[in-house]
């Protein structure tokens, strides 16, 4: 990615951050840039491009430091809690943006296809955890992928029915340690199922 889309990105980020994406028109990040519109949308053709580019901003980051801790933390759980504890971070570090964005009126399938990338994103990095596990003798033989998908698609049910019976697709702020908590419980009591036993 060149500079110039960093900036963007960057820029855009801080503004939908502090007044929101429904609040923030492209010709006030163009401003904010010193960018004429015609430039900023050489780029970002509209506002949901810019959405979805901080996506992936977000998604890579994330995924560096799951990357970093495959290398450095051994132990499936260890890994799975890890990457729990990143989610939290970046839940947290981006709370009002992910509000914000469940109030933008975005395409149906656009959002469909960035939610998709997210999923299998995170069913990806399971994987690899699941089969570190699986390479180092921890984890019986077991079919990554769909074991993989069930844990992501468990976790992501514990999120929208966090604090009721009721499907919510938005989790307060105080919501999201209370459900990380219960996705390490789902994580332990997942792993001990799937653990070799020791003769």
């Amino acid at each position: 990615m060149d500079d110039k889309k960093k900036q963007i990105i960057s820029a855009a980020l801080k503004r939908f951050s502090h007044f929101g994406i429904t609040k923030t028109s492209m010709s006030e990040i163009a401003e904010d840039l010193k960018l004429s519109k015609a430039n900023l949308y050489y780029y970002f053709p509209d506002k949901f491009s810019l959405i979805e580019a901080i996506g992936d901003m977000i998604m890579d980051e994330s995924q560096q430091a799951v990357d970093e801790a495959l290398h450095d933390i051994e132990g499936t759980l260890n890994l799975l809690y890890h990457m729990l504890d990143i989610k939290k971070a970046y839940l947290l570090k981006y709370h009002m943006l992910i509000l914000d964005l469940h109030e933008v009126n975005i395409n149906d399938e656009r959002m469909a296809s960035l939610a998709k990338r997210m999923f299998n994103r995170e069913v990806g990095t399971i994987s690899k955890i699941l089969k570190k596990g699986m390479e180092n003798g921890e984890l019986v033989t077991l079919d990554a992928q769909v074991t993989s998908e069930l844990y992501v698609s468990m976790n992501r049910g514990l999120a929208m029915f966090c604090s009721n019976m009721l499907p919510n697709p938005v989790m307060e702020k105080e919501e999201i340690v209370s459900v990380i908590n219960r996705q390490r419980q789902v994580a332990e009591i997942m792993i001990n199922g799937i653990k070799r036993k020791s003769a």
